[in-house]
């Protein structure tokens, strides 16, 4: 989860992140994100998070969306 956070957070902090074009890339997280596929693993964490972990983590991510 927390490399999931990350990368979505480095990703749409980078500036390039609007050139993401879904044919291109290597396929690894770390390197070549897929954005969909990273906010499907947010969402699915967030979905069994106790309620209160829950709202946080569902905090940052919507803070973090709001730059893509």
């Amino acid at each position: 989860m927390s490399e999931a956070l990350q990368t979505w957070s480095w990703f749409v902090r980078h500036p390039g992140h609007r050139l993401w074009d879904p044919t291109a890339g290597c396929g690894v997280m770390a390197c070549c994100p897929n954005p969909p596929e990273l906010r499907w693993i947010l969402d699915v964490v967030v979905t069994v998070l106790p309620p209160q972990d829950a709202r946080t983590l569902h905090k940052q991510i919507a803070a973090l969306d709001e730059l893509w």
